[in-house]
């Protein structure tokens, strides 16, 4: 156990997550907005997106807006997750990586 100042960055928002999990569940909203996915390491991502896919399954939430900076659009999703990428101003609905 360590103080929450102490922690990394990454470490802050992967609390920060699960805590956001926890107010959607007990308040029964059952959404997550979380911000800044991108400090989050390749592996951490992808640990995220299928903790993310398991919340969904076990009818934790119903919805999650999780934003971030990404070099290229995200492909190999599960099917519950749908990615939007943003590019000059515009939203455009993508389609799942074969």
């Amino acid at each position: 156990w360590r103080p929450y100042p102490l922690l990394s960055e990454s470490e802050k928002w992967r609390a920060d997550a699960m805590i956001a999990a926890a107010i959607a569940e007990l308040s029964g909203l059952r959404i997550m907005l979380l911000d800044r996915f991108d400090v989050l390491d390749a592996q951490g991502r992808e640990d995220f997106i299928y903790w993310l896919d398991g919340l969904a399954s076990e009818g934790v939430i119903d919805s999650a807006i999780v934003a971030g900076t990404m070099k290229a659009p995200p492909s190999g999703l599960p099917e519950t997750i749908l990615p939007i990428w943003l590019e000059g101003a515009a939203g455009e609905e993508m389609k799942q990586a074969a």
